[in-house]
Formats: structure tokens, sequence, C-alpha cells
């Protein structure tokens, strides 16, 4: 008989002892992307690009074909520094992002989500120069509705 009641307190234990926070619901809070807008660089209007492709320095990622007045790109949350090469009519221009990672706790299961502040120090590295020039629009990255950055090219 007693080993029913220890079975029923240890059930009552585990039970009581779950969190609502124990599942990360989809569609919750995660890392922003930092937005990057384009704009011809002599009207200074948004303009649509086709870039080839972006390929992440110091990580696996390659973005092929990307198309459109604005593009969304990951930052790294364990560095100061992202770096992309963006290839646009064969040629290849690097853009640096400094920024600095401001990490938030949402709850243990899903675990921390990290926003950014873009420094001032962002620039390109002109190999050939379809990338005029880097402006920054908006330095604090906590949404991904507005453009943070525009490349003018």
């Amino acid at each position: 008989m007693t080993s029913i009641y220890k079975f029923l307190i240890f059930s009552f234990i585990l039970l009581i002892s779950c969190e609502k926070d124990d599942i990360c619901i989809e569609g919750s809070d995660n890392t922003k992307k930092i937005t990057i807008g384009f704009l011809d660089n002599e009207t200074k209007n948004p303009k649509g690009i086709s870039l080839e492709s972006v390929r992440g320095i110091d990580n696996d990622s390659i973005l092929e074909k990307l198309a459109g007045n604005n593009i969304k790109l990951p930052l790294r949350v364990n560095k100061d520094k992202t770096t992309y090469i963006m290839k646009f009519n064969s040629i290849e221009d690097t853009l640096e992002i400094n920024h600095f990672s401001i990490h938030k706790y949402l709850n243990r299961s899903c675990g921390f989500i990290s926003n950014f502040l873009i420094k001032s120090s962002t620039e390109i590295s002109k190999n050939s120069g379809w990338i005029k020039e880097v402006s920054i629009e908006n330095d604090s990255i906590f949404n991904e509705e507005k453009t943070n950055i525009y490349i003018h090219f």
C-alpha cells in the first residue's frame, strides 16, 4: 500500500514541476536579421537589385539569386563583426557589418534571442566597386520591419 502512495506522490510532483514555458511556441520571438535596402547612387531612390550570390565569411552560408528592394541577412551572435561577400554582375564587394549583440533570455525552452546595434564603423571593402556607399538608416535591430542599412549602387 505504501508503494502506491509513493507512486502517487511522485506522479503529483512530476506534474506540478512542469512549467508553461517548457514548450517553445512556433512564431515566438527569435533573433532578428539585418534588413539591407538598395538605392540608386545617383537619384537616391529605392532600386531593385538581382544579386548573383551572398556568401558569409567564416561560415558555410551561401545565398544565391537574391532579388528585390531589400534583403534580410543574419548577423553573428558570438562575434562583433559579420562579413558578407556580395556578387552583382560578376563583381564581388565585401560588406563588413560591425555590431553589438544584446542577448535576452526568453524562457527555459526557447533560450536566448539576440538583438543588435550597428556600429558606425560598418564599411565596404571594394574589390572592383559595384557598391558605391553604405549608409546606416536605423542602427538598432529589434524588428525586421525597418531598413537598417542602405547600399548605394
